[in-house]
């Protein structure tokens, strides 16, 4: 029996050099390791630290392509700031998946959504390799890769693969979702990893700043959905379980190697969905029907009065999972997707009556599609000035702007990068205990020059644009999240 969701053919995508689409470095693997100093246009204005970001660098190996670009070898970008120089460094996680299909030059393994080249043994179970391409975090003395539903890799400050030292040693096999969330009011982060069994629960493992396990909660989820990100503020954890459901009839298929696992992930609207909010300091737990919306990502939570103020990104349909003509397969292809004139990817605020358990739900801005918030460390799980997102335009799947949320009045201004001109999640740059930051940082790929940089914005005044850009010697594939750790590395 042949498994069906076999990688593309790798001829499907052309050299970058060849390639006609704006958007094709960011969709076009870097193979090669790097490690230089950067040109810089501007001043950096004394900024000491360094900003670390992951994404799939691989999407290409030897014959095979992946099918989805949220699918790919994980790779690890290290920006440094030192007296008013940046440097560059890139390495991909040496994980065992990387190790093998570097030897093969095949992808031999299934991951998210494209079954591997290799024996069909390979692609059977349940299982994925870890790719450790989604999420990075230093924390504890070392720096993390994390993937979904994975337990992370830990990497040095040159990024060299140190393994999988687990987060928490009294449960070492616990596999974690790729999002952790950062806490300003406890100095900690905490982790996530979901059992979907017939009892779903999310565990929670709250990290002091030596990385030891400061606090474990359990907490039991009333749906098997697929969930990304969820909420934390001084006094809560929430969850958003939207109507992702995880078909069995599906996963059935997958155990065969007949489907994969993003096809499994269903989205049933007509369910609705369910938040989750329980307490930090009991056991107390309540389920609150709420509206069928998708979330990607959060933005920031709080506690106000009686109520829960929940900022994030949101849909009224699924995330383009579950389906190889979603736009995000498509791509991969270098097809041009015809359907993304209607944005739906809108700012919205819930405000979670938590005595009536009602939710009231507020559209910030339905203007565009907005995704990859970010915000300062020391604001989060607090009411907070700033938040930072990207902005894409009209008929454009890549974003070319970054917008600011102000979080007293909700208003929102933005800066465009102009045409064939695409940026990526801002970082602020400061983190928990320190000062506030005053820049951010995105990355932004050229269509025109067909390479990379990173622009350096302020805070305050994003609308003014980069008051510095810090220049590459090559293009940079999509990276998803990053993280900045202050002080020399």
């Amino acid at each position: 029996m042949a498994w069906f969701k076999k990688p593309l053919d790798s001829s499907v995508w052309p050299p970058l050099a060849e390639n006609s689409l704006p958007f094709a470095g960011l969709l076009t693997s870097l193979p090669e390791e790097h490690d230089y100093a950067c040109e810089v246009e501007g001043q950096l204005d004394g900024l000491n630290g360094t900003l670390y970001r992951v994404g799939p660098g691989l999407y290409d190996r030897g014959p095979d392509r992946k099918r989805m670009m949220l699918d790919g070898d994980g790779m690890v970008q290290a920006l440094q700031f030192r007296d008013g120089q940046a440097h560059f460094r890139n390495r991909f996680v040496r994980t065992n998946k990387f190790v093998e299909e570097a030897a093969a030059n095949r992808f031999l393994y299934p991951t998210f959504s494209c079954h591997g080249s290799g024996p069909l043994r390979k692609n059977l179970g349940l299982s994925l390799p870890n790719q450790a391409n989604t999420t990075v975090l230093a924390w504890g003395g070392k720096l993390w890769a994390f993937d979904e539903g994975q337990q992370p890799y830990a990497l040095d400050d040159r990024l060299e693969t140190l393994g999988q030292p687990p987060l928490d040693p009294k449960n070492p096999d616990l596999a974690y979702w790729a999002h952790w969330k950062l806490d300003a009011s406890h100095h900690q982060v905490h982790c996530m990893s979901i059992s979907q069994g017939r009892k779903p629960t999310a565990t929670i493992n709250s990290l002091a700043a030596d990385g030891s396990v400061a606090v474990r909660r359990c907490i039991e989820l009333p749906r098997v959905v697929y969930i990304h990100d969820w909420f934390v503020t001084e006094k809560h954890f929430a969850f958003l379980l939207h109507p992702a459901y995880i078909d069995f009839g599906k996963m059935l298929q997958v155990l065969v190697g007949r489907e994969t696992f993003s096809e499994a992930i269903q989205w049933w609207p007509e369910r609705g969905g369910v938040l989750v909010v329980a307490e930090r300091d009991s056991d107390a737990v309540r389920a609150i029907e709420c509206p069928a919306c998708w979330m990607w990502h959060a933005i920031n939570a709080y506690e106000d009065g009686d109520r829960l103020m929940l900022d994030f990104i949101g849909a009224e349909v699924g995330g383009g999972l579950g389906t190889g003509d979603s736009p995000l397969f498509q791509v991969m292809r270098g097809v041009l997707p015809d359907d993304l004139g209607n944005a739906s990817n809108f700012l919205r605020r819930w405000e979670v009556d938590l005595a009536a358990g009602g939710i009231a739900e507020h559209v910030i801005d339905a203007s565009a599609n907005f995704e990859l918030p970010g915000m300062s460390a020391t604001e989060r799980t607090k009411p907070y000035g700033s938040a930072f997102m990207v902005r894409s335009a009209a008929g454009e799947l890549f974003p070319n702007a970054i917008c600011r949320l102000d979080g007293r009045d909700l208003s929102t201004t933005s800066y465009e990068f102009g045409a064939g001109e695409y940026c990526g999640e801002p970082v602020v740059l400061d983190c928990i205990g320190g000062p506030r930051a005053n820049y951010l940082v995105t990355p932004v790929y050229s269509a025109a020059s067909k390479r990379s940089s990173f622009a350096l914005l302020d805070m305050e005044d994003i609308s003014a644009g980069p008051v510095a850009r810090i220049h590459l010697r090559h293009h940079v594939p999509v990276s998803f999240h990053g993280y900045w750790l202050a002080g020399p590395a």
